[in-house]
């Protein structure tokens, strides 16, 4: 059930509206739309009447009206379950969005059609319009407390043009199709890529049908963004977005219960009547090249030869919901497989029996129903879908006959419904032979399979989904909301600020890369600014001031970056400090010829991973993997781990520390916070500030006093009092101590 901590409103974003309005002499006509994403929501509004949930008004829908377009009477509709709010795009615009950049590009493209791709810029700049118009059509309706809701790859620059204008909206995105690899997803130019990538993670939550297309997305984020990611948490400049599995469901009860309503039980007479005792194949599918309807047909001739026994004993009803049929691919997709079905029949057909009937038209839901039920075998194969609910719905139908599903491994309905025959739909052979399976499948081990997918298929229904996904997000805004009262805020900046003016005696210490500049693909390239080291410089100015740049650089760099500066250099992470105009200090001496041991296994996997490269220090020696592919480097960074961990388990004074994309090996036990503690030995400081960037950065502030400022630049988890979302939220920070 829907529980009343949710939200107050529920305002639903998807391209298309639930319903087609048509004009009759008693006014305007609501017809519902066909659609699994229509046929969940309308379960939703239902069920929120029925039981009382917290959702206090109707669901508000926004999309387009496919026929009311240009009809300015059509404009706030109200019906029993929702208040529909039409967007009006122009023709002219909708062809380049909707036509184009959506079913000429994402759609063909995501479910790894690329051949099929059309790459337009003038697609793009209307793609970008139309969510635009959303945009502003729902920011003008939206209230206090709203749960936004946007579905599909229609809307997948919305999120983030919303958080732009409402920053504190609560935002959801389901994506009802696969989220493709790495690979096919790079195939777009890097703008549009990144656009849809920041658009996407403008949503605090963001739902995809199955494991495997989240942890896509979240690749996809790492390549395109370089954005910091764990598990399925990503660090965005200024909130953490979460990114999780949540695989649709249905109305299992609506169409269980529906098996044995009046007139589906006579649907299902008639049916029967007609089968003379035949054992009946079913699917249905929308026309469309990723369903594999050719190659189902393929598979059940190959069937029919290599099974003759079960001629004139199983007829194939194969049923074809028309859609895009005026587009010429579509058109000529219908006449191939009228083609092939004209074949099959005329090869194999006989007085008496004819293999497959073939129907282009839409069902009611009794028809559909009562197909579901008496048929033997759902036939569900596509090449590539997001979930298919066809299979779930076939599966909850199997009422008074017990049937077999087989499924395509490429459906994300495959990854729940395991006990059904799961084949490679390219197969031929494998189809043919799973038909002939499924025929001959002993009562028993039917029923079995069945009862253990509609048992779950009732428990993760259309309700769990959404309240799965509700909950979540509620969840995640919590998880914002504790990290958002670490981030400094201008109480905070206040109070921070007013404790270093009142203050004689202030030391504070400044991590370099990430803190005070922003990260190169290079590390020698990554200079001081003008601005930040103007800022430094001002710090020093102050005699109640002891600035300490703390960094894992070597001493001839940070000497170089602070020249003339009058500041404590602290290299090497504490291996050395620098005093002013004194000569560098080392924290202790070290063995000669440590090195020996790992410079060898350290170049070893700079060969094994391209990209990666070696920094060596006085005191330690670095592996770089900020320019490698991510994912390998992660995978290389674990088996080196593990190989140094051989090595250095003897050596009680070695160390390993991991940084912001790098790896150090150290000799001796010097960290960042005994050379704060060392520095601060001796001498009494009344303000302390330390700001910092990465793991090496909790050893400063963990072992500074609870009252020190302590800083962590970006989002990831710290010890931290406090979290700045970037570098130059920073450097604002320390300008206004110097103002």
């Amino acid at each position: 059930m829907i529980t009343e901590t949710h939200f107050k409103r529920l305002v639903i974003a998807a391209y298309r509206l639930p319903f087609q309005f048509i004009q009759t002499k008693k006014g305007v006509k609501a017809v519902q739309n066909s659609g699994g994403l229509v046929s969940a929501i309308l379960s939703l509004s239902e069920t929120f009447k029925k039981n009382g949930s917290g959702v206090k008004q109707k669901i508000v829908w926004a999309g387009i009206a496919d026929n009311s377009s240009d009809n300015p009477s059509f404009v706030d509709v109200e019906n029993e379950h929702f208040t529909i709010k039409p967007v009006k795009l122009p023709q002219e615009l909708n062809d380049l969005y909707y036509g184009g950049f959506c079913n000429d590009l994402i759609w063909p493209l995501f479910h790894y059609f690329s051949s099929y791709s059309v790459f337009n810029n003038d697609y793009f700049k209307a793609y970008e319009e139309a969510n635009s118009r959303f945009c502003d059509e729902i920011v003008a309706l939206i209230q206090p407390g709203d749960f936004i809701w946007v579905h599909d790859y229609q809307l997948l620059l919305l999120p983030e043009m919303l958080r732009k204008r409402v920053p504190d909206a609560t935002i959801g995105l389901f994506l009802h199709i696969p989220f493709p690899s790495f690979e096919i997803f790079r195939l777009l130019p890097r703008h549009w890529r990144e656009s849809i990538i920041n658009g996407m993670l403008g949503a605090d939550l963001i739902g995809f049908h199955t494991h495997d297309y989240t942890q896509h997305f979240i690749k996809s984020v790492k390549r395109t963004t370089g954005i910091e990611c764990h598990q399925n948490l990503i660090y965005t400049a200024n909130k953490v977005v979460k990114a999780d599995a949540f695989p649709i469901g249905i109305d299992y009860d609506k169409f269980h219960s529906a098996c044995l309503n009046i007139k589906v039980l006579a649907a299902k007479q008639r049916i029967l009547k007609n089968l003379l005792g035949q054992k009946l194949i079913f699917s249905v599918d929308r026309l469309d090249y990723s369903k594999g309807l050719l190659l189902r047909l393929q598979g059940y001739e190959t069937f029919l030869e290599n099974f003759p026994e079960w001629h004139s004993r199983v007829v194939f009803n194969m049923v074809v919901v028309p859609s895009r049929d005026t587009i010429d691919k579509y058109k000529e997709m219908k006449k191939e497989i009228e083609s092939t079905v004209g074949r099959i029949n005329g090869k194999y057909s006989t007085l008496a029996w004819r293999p497959i009937i073939y129907q282009y038209k839409s069902l009611s839901f009794d028809e559909l129903v009562a197909l579901y039920d008496v048929s033997d075998v759902g036939l569900i194969t596509p090449l590539r879908d997001g979930m298919n609910l066809v299979a779930k719905e076939f599966v909850a139908c199997q009422v008074e006959n017990k049937g077999v599903l087989i499924v395509s491994e490429m459906a994300g309905a495959a990854a729940e419904l395991n006990e059904a025959l799961i084949i490679n739909p390219v197969d031929h052979f494998v189809m043919a032979e799973a038909i002939r399976t499924a025929l001959e499948m002993e009562p028993a081990e039917k029923l079995v399979r069945l009862e253990r997918m509609q048992r779950r298929l009732s428990n993760y229904n259309v309700f769990t989904w959404a309240d799965d996904f509700f909950e979540e997000t509620s969840g995640i805004k919590r998880q914002q909301l504790s990290m958002n009262v670490k981030f400094i805020n201008d109480a905070i900046l206040l109070k921070i600020t007013e404790d270093y003016r009142n203050a004689s005696r202030r030391i504070l210490f400044l991590d370099y890369d990430g803190t005070l500049v922003a990260f190169n693909k290079y590390p020698e390239l990554a200079v001081i600014d003008k601005k930040p080291l103007e800022i430094v410089k001002r710090l020093t100015r102050d005699p109640r001031n002891r600035i300490v740049i703390i960094s894992g650089r070597n001493k001839e760099f940070l000497e170089r970056q602070f020249n003339q500066i009058d500041v404590t250099l602290v290299a090497e992470h504490g291996y050395f400090i620098k005093r002013g105009n004194e000569l560098w200090e080392a924290a202790f001496d070290q063995e000669a010829n440590w090195k020996e041991s790992v410079m060898p296994i350290l170049l070893e996997y700079v060969r094994r991973c391209n990209g990666t490269f070696i920094e060596e220090k006085t005191g330690s020696i670095a592996w770089h993997y900020r320019n490698a592919d991510s994912d390998f480097a992660q995978l290389r960074l674990h088996e080196l781990k593990d190989d140094l961990a051989e090595i250095i388990r003897h050596k009680t004074d070695f160390e390993i520390l991991e940084g912001n994309k790098v790896l150090e090996v150290k000799c001796g036990k010097y960290d960042k916070g005994q050379a704060a503690n060392a520095l601060m030995l001796n001498d009494s400081f009344d303000f302390i500030l330390a700001a910092g960037d990465d793991k090496t950065d909790e050893f400063l502030f963990k072992a500074l006093p609870d009252v020190a400022n302590t800083i962590r630049v970006g989002l990831s988890p710290s010890v931290a009092k406090y979290n700045v979302s970037e570098f130059s939220v920073l450097l604002k920070l320390l300008e206004a101590l110097v103002a």
